[in-house]
């Protein structure tokens, strides 16, 4: 996966939006943390045998912390805290490393379905100041040049049974009709009401709706260190 296609569907985005003069520098910032957040996530990646649970995220927070869900340098945040799988598992998790090393176990795999880490201080663009139809139009222009290279390769590892769901619905609301046909091209999916949503009110993800989708057979011959 390279950045330089999404670069040129970046910088028309702005032109189109009357924000090329912030370009320049806030592709500087986005290019670097492409690459970096790219290597972080293949690397993760090929800790996987099996993908059993792929999770449908936004985008990296990112930023000056370098805040990311696979970056074990960072804390968990609300997007998913040690916490919650802890819950669903019935183990305790020490830290963030291990928490990232269960999740490879079990097989769930997080991908984000947007290459740009956008936020308030390193960019003119913020995803929540972008109205419905913008958004939508980079998700879409982006899908061949990032999403769709992230799903052939969980093609290649996939289980038979893999459940799939949006972290936030209105993710789901906002995007599924993108999305699945990616999935489905891929046999991720076979209808696009497969994609599930986990989310709750306030933020947080709805224990009771992810340890639904986490079966119990898939973890139960894995050793877990109490």
């Amino acid at each position: 996966m390279n950045y330089f296609d999404n670069k040129e569907i970046l910088k028309t985005f702005y032109e189109q939006y009357g924000l090329l003069e912030h370009f320049d520098r806030d592709n500087a910032y986005l290019e670097k943390a492409f690459d970096e957040i790219n290597k972080i996530w293949l690397d993760n990646f090929n800790q996987i045998e099996t993908v059993n649970y792929l999770m449908l995220a936004e985008a990296p927070l990112w930023g000056r912390d370098r805040k990311y869900i696979y970056n074990s340098e960072t804390s968990n945040t609300q997007f998913f805290y040690r916490s919650d799988l802890s819950n669903i598992l019935r183990i305790r998790i020490a830290d963030k490393k291990e928490f990232i090393k269960i999740c490879n176990e079990i097989g769930l795999l997080i991908v984000d379905i947007s290459p740009f880490p956008f936020n308030e201080n390193d960019t003119a663009i913020n995803y929540r100041k972008l109205s419905r139809r913008q958004y939508r139009e980079l998700v879409s222009s982006t899908i061949p040049t990032f999403f769709e290279k992230h799903i052939k390769l969980v093609a290649e590892k996939k289980s038979a049974n893999i459940k799939t769901f949006f972290r936030y619905a209105r993710v789901k609301d906002n995007f599924e009709d993108l999305i699945s046909k990616v999935l489905i091209d891929h046999s991720i999916i076979k209808i696009k009401d497969e994609i599930s949503e986990i989310s709750q009110k306030g933020g947080g993800i709805d224990k009771t709706k992810l340890a639904k989708i986490i079966k119990k057979n898939c973890y139960d011959n894995i050793h877990f260190e109490q």
